[in-house]
């Protein structure tokens, strides 16, 4: 009869158990602005908070067991918002899913693999519902951002960032949400008259929360100005002993000179709008400058006199 009883309590613990080992329905990465201070914080939404915390054992990305190290994850958001926190030590590169494997207290012995995205499934709750993002240039320096919310639920502001590369992006303006919570549409605009890139640009939403948790639009690009200003070589002749000015550099720029057989006599960089060049010899030069970020380039003859 005891070995009976004994049976039917375990049979009731592996139930109890397996009933913690639910998977994350998706995640978020916040790095360097959440709880974590300038280290990443992973936070994994589950659909009801689970009974015992998951523990994350290891994380792979595109099957390769990524270097990095979880501490257990911090619960006080989960009733309210539905995610744990988790801070990482390491790098987890930008992947749109990761294998997340779970240990759920120390009757699992068999850790639990999880595949989650980085975004929630279809229908699932999120705290501004975006329904139109839209970046479109407006005049020779102006570009226009326009954007729609159908729900915003305790939603603090925007933040409006613009990359030339689509890689690195920096925050160029705020807009404060109009309602914090709310299920009706709000219209938002902002106007970036700085953009004077002549290649194409690229710009995001990110739309931060009161307890400063945030997720990003996506990426819209905006077509170039189709205007280069032509640089300018002065003086010209110029005398061997002369200060050579090269200006009106659209952009932070490689400069170098050439003589006329193609031999390279000078190379140098400028990250402002002019750069100076100085000792040269009497002859005849070509000026090759080619910009950082567009890759375009332009040439301009020089003459050097005594």
């Amino acid at each position: 009869m005891m070995k009976k009883k004994f049976t039917i309590s375990a049979a009731l613990l592996l139930i109890s158990v397996m009933s913690f080992a639910q998977c994350p329905s998706y995640y978020t990465r916040n790095n360097g602005n959440g709880i974590c201070g300038t280290g990443a914080e992973i936070r994994m939404y589950f659909t009801s908070c689970p009974t015992t915390l998951p523990l994350i054992d290891s994380i792979y990305s595109q099957g390769v067991k990524l270097d990095v190290v979880a501490n257990p994850g911090d619960t006080t958001k989960c009733s309210a918002k539905g995610y744990i926190s988790y801070c990482i030590s390491g790098n987890i590169p930008p992947a749109g899913t990761l294998q997340i494997y779970f240990n759920f207290g120390p009757f699992d012995t068999v850790k639990n693999a999880c595949d989650v995205p980085d975004s929630p499934p279809s229908g699932g709750p999120t705290p501004v519902v975006l329904s139109s993002f839209n970046a479109e240039r407006g005049g020779k320096n102006a570009v226009n951002v326009t954007w729609k919310t159908e729900q915003e639920i305790n939603s603090s502001r925007y933040e409006i960032q613009r990359s030339v590369n689509n890689i690195d992006f920096t925050t160029i303006g705020v807009v404060n949400t109009k309602n914090s919570n709310t299920s009706i549409a709000q219209y938002y605009s902002f106007t970036d008259y700085s953009n004077t890139f002549s290649e194409s640009s690229y710009y995001r939403l990110k739309m931060i929360d009161l307890d400063n948790s945030f997720e990003y639009s996506p990426v819209k690009a905006v077509k170039g100005t189709g205007f280069k200003s032509e640089i300018s070589v002065f003086p010209i002749p110029a005398h061997s002993n002369q200060t050579i000015t090269i200006s009106n550099l659209n952009e932070p720029s490689d400069i170098r000179i050439f003589d006329y057989s193609g031999r390279l006599i000078q190379q140098l960089s400028s990250t402002d709008n002019s750069v100076q060049i100085h000792d040269l010899q009497k002859g005849n030069y070509f000026v090759n400058v080619t910009g950082k970020q567009s890759g375009t380039s332009s040439v301009k003859k020089l003459s050097v006199i005594y």
